[in-house]
This record gives C-alpha cells, sequence and structure tokens, in this order.
C-alpha cells in the first residue's frame, strides 16, 4: 500500500496530483476524508485558521477535492454545523450529489457559556461524485431495546441498526494515540468508522488538510493505499 505526504497548499497541490502521475503517485480518490480548519482563530503552528473569506474558500478546495474524486468517490467533510450547514447549501446549490449528514457526539465539559448550551456534537456532511458508491454500515445497539417490537427483533436475529449519530470522545491530553504537536486531533474510533464505511481495502483515501495524518496513518493500517496534503509537515505525526 501506498503512504504519501505531500506538504503545501491544498489549493496547488491537487490539481498537480491530477496533471503529473509519477511512478506510484495516486490521482483519484475513492475518499476524501477532512477536518479543515474551522476559522475561529486556531493558531497552528506558523498559520492562523482565520480568514476573511472563509465561506469562499471552502467552496473553493471542495470542488476541488470534487474533482479528484472517482466516479463514485466519497468527499466527507468534518466541522461545526454552522460551517458545513453553509457549505452545505454552497454545494447543493452547484449541483452536487449529496448523500446524507452524519452526527459526531462527544462528551465534553470545555465552552460553558451562561447563555449558551455548551457544544457536544460535529457534523459530517457526505457528499459523492456519482450516484453509486461503497456504503459498509457500521452497525449499533438499538436505541431503545425496551420497546417491544424491538425486543421481538433481536429476538427473532435481526441485525443491530445503523444510525447517523456516532458518540466517540475528543481525542485528550491523555489519550494513548495523542500527538503532542500542537494541534487538534481526531479519535481513531471516528476515522476507523468513516474509512471503514466509505472505502474497501486497497481503495484510495486524501486527507487534504492531514495536520497531524491521522486519517492518512489510519487509512494505511487499514490497507488503503493514503495521501496527505499540509501547508506544514509536522514532523512529530506523519508516520513513514
Amino acid at each position: 500500500m501506498i503512504k504519501q505526504f505531500i506538504q503545501g497548499d491544498m489549493l496547488k497541490e491537487l490539481p498537480i496530483i491530477d496533471k503529473e502521475n509519477p511512478v506510484g503517485r495516486i490521482i483519484d480518490f475513492d475518499l476524501i476524508l477532512t477536518d479543515p480548519p474551522y476559522n475561529i482563530g486556531w493558531k497552528y503552528p506558523g498559520v492562523n485558521d482565520n480568514k476573511e473569506n472563509y465561506t469562499d474558500w471552502c467552496i473553493e478546495w471542495a470542488e476541488k477535492c470534487i474533482d479528484e474524486l472517482r466516479p463514485n468517490g466519497i468527499l466527507a467533510i468534518i466541522n461545526y454545523p454552522e460551517n458545513n450547514n453553509v457549505l452545505y447549501t454552497d454545494l447543493i446549490g452547484r449541483g452536487y450529489n449529496f448523500i446524507q449528514q452524519l452526527i459526531w457526539e462527544y462528551p465534553t465539559n470545555v465552552g460553558q457559556s451562561n447563555n449558551k448550551y455548551t457544544r457536544n456534537y460535529r457534523t459530517i456532511i457526505i457528499f459523492c461524485k456519482g450516484r453509486n458508491y461503497t456504503f459498509n454500515p457500521i452497525k449499533q445497539k438499538y436505541k431503545n431495546p425496551t420497546d417491544k417490537r424491538i425486543k421481538e427483533r433481536i429476538e427473532g436475529g435481526f441485525a443491530p441498526n445503523h444510525y447517523t449519530t456516532f458518540e466517540y470522545n475528543l481525542c485528550k491530553n491523555v489519550s494513548k494515540d495523542k500527538k503532542n504537536n500542537g494541534i487538534n486531533q481526531l479519535p481513531r474510533e471516528l476515522v476507523e468508522m468513516l474509512v471503514k464505511t466509505y472505502t474497501n481495502e486497497g481503495d484510495n483515501v486524501l486527507d487534504p488538510f492531514v495536520g497531524n495524518g491521522t486519517v492518512m496513518d489510519i487509512a494505511h493500517e487499514l490497507n488503503r493505499n493514503a495521501v496527505g496534503i499540509d501547508i506544514n509537515s509536522y514532523n512529530t505525526s506523519i508516520k513513514n
């Protein structure tokens, strides 16, 4: 399996991937999975994620990503709901094929406010370049197992359901997989779920905002070809 990190601005690097095909270089993808900057003033090493034209920038990179998908490839974007809501509207307006929205819930005590409820989830919007796509749903226990009809289904051997909500803890400083490079990190369980759901072994996965390399590392561990792009090289995180 190929595993490749490309340092640079993804808006410049994606067209190069499309036009150039050195030996062993992947040029199209079954899944593009990313957790882009959220435009909240988070200061990554050498980069501040605040952008005056954040909405325009998001639609620009999202369209470039869709261009790099195979005919039935999936684009999955993790973000705060207010950001994904705008991007969803823009992509729908441009005619792209929306599949569904998933919810990633997590327990948290951070961000409590005197005049707002505490946010404990992010959304994942799923778009497909075509109409058919890989879907290997992760089964979950029934949410209402004491309901009479659900009890009958369980006793009858029906498989658990697959819901649109997933609860995974945040990757905290004490997490065994935490990489100490000063940037946020997705939990392994979330990445594994998305990679397994929308790809098969041998497929190609890209994260155009790879950060500490979680998506790239896990995709490669799961026997997928993996490419990551980032404007920085976080030497403490990218495994060779």
